[in-house]
């Protein structure tokens, strides 16, 4: 019996103890519940606020003194805003932090962005200063965080210095942000490309020099592309014979991007480049030139070694109109199987196959 009771109490106890803590949680769910109910609804009350200034209903005196639950709403939601509105919206958000008491919410950010040992808060400092500070103020501090150890802080840092147009930033960013494998290179382009063409004068200087690493030409010029910088296409066109594979490779795609007459009869010659990839890429750049001088020389590399080059081939041709299609229609019947194969891949893609010519594949 005296065990039977030992046991017994013992399974209270624990009955007990659960019962407790599932109060616990029960209490920690709901005024989680709560706090986020309140979040929101201070959330919509300020975002309500800065519509109402932005619209000219509310006086920007009314966010000298925000509460101090607003003051971590506050930011976000002006960076929210901007993003929805634009630049205008932007520099109107801006002048609340430039002429009330919120000013203290800067110079927080600032102290974080140099000397917190959170990256996140770094990070989360050097994205949201463009909506707060004066692009003078915050220059200096962002691009001492391209050095960062962190690559997510340089990177944020590098995108607000190009969200704010620091053409003087444009050469840092190409030095530091030279990632690792696996950092895509369409992210640090997509940056400098948000530069806008400002910045053109800058990548050419920059190019022209012998000094620059290879990653960080190859950057350069893929921008350049990206800008459609025509000023940039005798630079560029010494790149595309270049012993860097990966540098002739971006500027054929470079040249694509740009066009011009000038650049088609290169970009031919390259359709005979040692390498796949700067074949490849070349095809598809004839196809955004709309050079009818270029069908023969893709018709030719219909029968080409590798598949990624005869499929760019042809899809460039059915770029180039009338004339492009017929070549195609031509290769379905041409000797070299390659070619015919990915004539018709590429036709059927495209609908662009006649009842006629859909035959049975031997």
């Amino acid at each position: 019996m005296t065990v039977f009771f030992i046991i017994a109490k013992a399974i209270v106890f624990l009955m007990a103890i659960v019962i407790l803590l599932s109060l616990r949680v029960l209490l920690f769910n709901t005024l989680a519940i709560k706090r986020e109910a309140l979040a929101q609804k201070g959330r919509s009350v300020l975002r309500e606020a800065l519509e109402g200034y932005l619209r000219g209903e509310i006086h920007v005196s009314a966010f000298s003194t925000p509460l101090r639950s607003e003051k971590k709403l506050l930011i976000g939601l002006v960076a929210q805003l901007a993003e929805e509105m634009g630049e205008t919206t932007r520099k109107k958000l801006l002048y609340i932090f430039e002429t009330t008491g919120t000013h203290v919410l800067v110079q927080k950010e600032l102290r974080r962005l140099s000397h917190s040992r959170s990256w996140r808060r770094r990070q989360r400092a050097a994205t949201y200063l463009p909506y707060i500070a004066n692009r003078h103020a915050i220059i200096p501090p962002l691009l001492h965080a391209l050095e960062d150890k962190v690559l997510m802080v340089r990177f944020s840092a590098a995108h607000s210095l190009a969200r704010i147009k620091a053409i003087e930033a444009t050469v840092p960013i190409l030095e530091y942000l030279l990632a690792p494998a696996v950092w895509p290179a369409e992210r640090t382009i997509e940056i400098l490309n948000e530069m806008g063409r400002e910045a053109v004068p800058t990548l050419l200087h920059y190019l022209a020099q012998p000094l620059p690493k290879d990653e960080c030409k190859m950057f350069a010029i893929s921008a350049l592309g990206m800008q459609h910088a025509r000023q940039a296409i005798p630079l560029i066109l010494t790149f595309l014979s270049s012993s860097n594979k990966e540098l002739r490779i971006q500027s054929a795609k470079a040249l694509g991007n740009i066009g011009g007459a000038e650049t088609l009869a290169p970009l031919c010659f390259s359709m005979h480049d040692s390498d796949w990839e700067v074949r490849a890429a070349s095809a598809s750049a004839l196809g955004l030139l709309k050079a009818d001088r270029a069908v023969s020389t893709l018709a030719g590399a219909l029968g080409d070694s590798v598949w990624w080059v005869r499929y760019n081939s042809a899809n460039s041709l059915a770029e180039l109109g009338q004339k492009g299609i017929t070549a195609l229609n031509n290769a379905l019947s041409h000797e070299d199987r390659f070619a015919a194969e990915v004539s018709r891949l590429v036709m059927e893609e495209r609908s662009l196959m006649k009842s006629s010519t859909l035959t049975p594949q031997p």
